[in-house]
């Protein structure tokens, strides 16, 4: 299978000279946008396979590297266009989707300049010594260990540069130079690590050891002297996430009764401690990094630390979600930070540029931004989310504010937005973090809303809309449920038709093909969309995505699995699974399916399978 590698420059704006003329004609069908031509996983091919080899569908080709994310991608005119973090920087890439080869990929100049900006700030408050490198021992209070994702290995014998950083660490934090760290010493930054680092002596008392340690964590926690740590004194201390750990539960109720006491610190530190010290020596430390992060030095040059300030990054996977969108000339991006571009699909040049935290008053949700922003007419439709309103109009050739909701103000999740016709209004659908609304596509005018399927966590699939329906789901035990919208007088209101927790879906989206809806929730889930009565469900491929074409579903498990099936209410009908490869996070981009060709976003990953006879 041919691989081509991306060779792509470190955190700059660059660009490659494309491979193919900008007059090619376009393959025929297009997937311009989040979700195909119509926001609805619906591809519009035909002649495709209806059952695969052991092996999956021929390779036509696969990038190595597509930037670390998770934002499927656009297709249109021969040319693919996707997010991705390169050197922990947010980029538009555009590949050619013949070949896979790199064309552009670019940061949004605006962008780029604010990152020049904050990171001359930023390395002047950390570079204490002002040696021209961030210290491990500078770096651990603002990244924690995070930074070691950023920290490139050098060359050099790799035995030596970890007893070299162990070093220059100790002499940096070791208050009392005793050649070891203490707990207190190492500080917060470390208490995520201490177990990983503080090797067992096998050669101690256990019990005495640890009743030395409980004695020591009463001293320092136990501020009111009773001899007992509660949920509030162990706050913001390295015991912090232990907590849950020690206190030990009631049999009956199941639950702690958040004190520690010294017989549950005792028995905690024989058993998961058992024989560590709590205190880190040079040896420890240098085992440590040649174990976990080989050749790396503990040193970031200025060009590490853009990976810092450079993109979106969280404990679910860094980089971004969103799938851009192609109108005409223009592609619209967002990034994690709540960054929208408008740039030149031919070039990747920046038109126009704007934030939504920044100039529109939007709060970033706690897993960053993640819509794909919505062209309708000569309207961007986008959601900042906050007080100032949640669902925003941007002039589409100008980034100019057209209109802002005033009538809702609720958070922005992770839904991406929609167009309908309902009860003759044209109405733009969005799932927030409390609910599921529709507001009119001309001025920003509430309509209506219906709640019944948030969460409050994660609100993330883009609604389905069928006339005067709308269905809209969500996982964490919730369920999805369909509303239907009617008039009452001047105003419209949404009333629910039923709910059905067992199609809780999270992030993969609901396709409607006929009276039925397939999706992910406890399992794949066949459902009459009319009744909510499920026809089938089987829990074999596990969660993922969905895309339909040609009476066949496309299923994309989180579990780096590809199924094909029928779309039949008959039952699951399995027709081809095979796996891809795993780098480390879960496959949450949807899958794509256009002019006979399948495309799979993996978190650093594209490619591209024949399905066509």
């Amino acid at each position: 299978m041919p691989i081509f590698k991306l060779i792509l420059a470190a955190c700059l704006l660059f660009c490659i000279p494309e491979t193919t003329s900008s007059q090619d004609a376009r393959t025929g069908k297009d997937w311009p946008q989040w979700r195909g031509p119509n926001r609805d996983g619906h591809s519009p091919d035909s002649n495709l396979l209806k059952k695969w080899p052991e092996s999956g569908p021929e390779v036509i080709w696969q990038v190595d590297s597509v930037g670390v994310g998770y934002s499927s991608p656009a297709i249109v005119n021969g040319r693919i266009y996707t997010q991705g973090d390169l050197g922990g920087i947010e980029h538009i890439i555009c590949l050619d989707a013949r070949t896979g080869n790199l064309i552009w990929a670019v940061q949004p100049e605006p962008v780029a300049q604010q990152l020049a900006e904050k990171l001359v700030k930023e390395i002047k408050s950390l570079d204490q010594n002002q040696n021209g490198l961030i210290e491990e021992a500078e770096a651990l209070r603002k990244f924690g260990f995070d930074f070691n994702q950023f920290d490139q290995p050098v060359p050099g014998k790799l035995a030596e540069i970890a007893t070299e950083r162990a070093a220059r660490l100790l002499m940096a934090l070791d208050a009392n130079q005793d050649g070891e760290l203490t707990i207190q010493e190492a500080g917060r930054p470390f208490h995520s690590e201490l177990a990983k680092i503080d090797q067992a002596d096998k050669k101690v008392d256990v019990g005495q050891l640890a009743r030395q340690r409980c004695s020591s964590w009463l001293a320092e926690f136990d501020k009111d002297k009773d001899q007992i740590i509660s949920r509030d004194e162990a706050k913001q201390t390295l015991l912090d996430r232990k907590f849950n750990q020690i206190d030990q539960r009631d049999e009956q109720t199941r639950k702690g009764d958040l004190k520690l006491t010294r017989s549950e610190i005792i028995e905690y530190l024989e058993k998961k401690e058992r024989g560590k010290d709590g205190i880190l020596s040079a040896s420890e430390l240098s085992d440590y990094y040649l174990q976990r992060y080989p050749g790396g030095d503990g040193q970031l040059s200025t060009e590490e630390v853009k990976g810092f300030y450079g993109g979106y990054r969280n404990g679910q996977g860094d980089g971004p979600r969103g799938t851009p969108t192609v109108d005409g000339d223009n592609l619209y991006i967002e990034g994690g930070n709540g960054d929208v571009t408008c740039l030149d699909i031919q070039t990747g040049e920046t038109k126009w540029h704007v934030n939504l935290m920044k100039d529109f008053g939007g709060g970033r949700p706690g897993w960053g931004y993640s819509e794909s922003p919505l062209v309708e007419g000569n309207r961007l439709i986008v959601t900042p989310g906050g007080k100032q309103g949640t669902l925003l109009a941007l002039n589409k050739n100008t980034g100019e504010k057209i209109w802002q909701t005033t009538e809702i103000q609720e958070g922005a999740h992770y839904s991406s937005p929609v167009a309908a016709n309902i009860q003759g209004i044209r109405t733009l659908i969005q799932f927030a973090r409390g609910s599921v609304f529709g507001v009119a596509a001309e001025d920003g005018k509430f309509l209506w809303k219906y709640s019944g399927a948030n969460n409050g966590t994660a609100n993330c699939a883009t609604p389905i809309v069928d006339q005067n329906h709308v269905f809209v789901a969500s996982a964490y035990g919730t369920g999805g449920g369909l509303a239907k919208i009617s008039k009452e007088g001047e105003q419209q209101k949404a009333d629910e038709v039923y709910f059905e927790t067992k199609m809780g879906n999270h992030h993969g989206g609901i396709v409607k093909v006929g009276d039925y809806l397939y999706g992910f929730g406890s399992g794949l889930i066949c459902m009459n969309f009319k009744t909510g009565k499920i026809a089938w469900q089987d829990r074999s491929v596990g969660k993922g995505a969905v895309c339909y074409a040609d009476g066949m579903l496309y299923l994309l498990s989180e579990r780096h699995e590809i199924a094909l099936a029928e779309a039949t209410p008959e039952g699951y009908r399995e027709q081809g699974r095979f796996k891809i490869e795993n780098h480390g996070r879960p496959s949450w981009a949807h899958p794509i399916v256009i002019d006979g060709v399948m495309y799979i976003r993996n978190q650093q990953s594209l490619t591209a399978y024949r399905v066509k006879n």
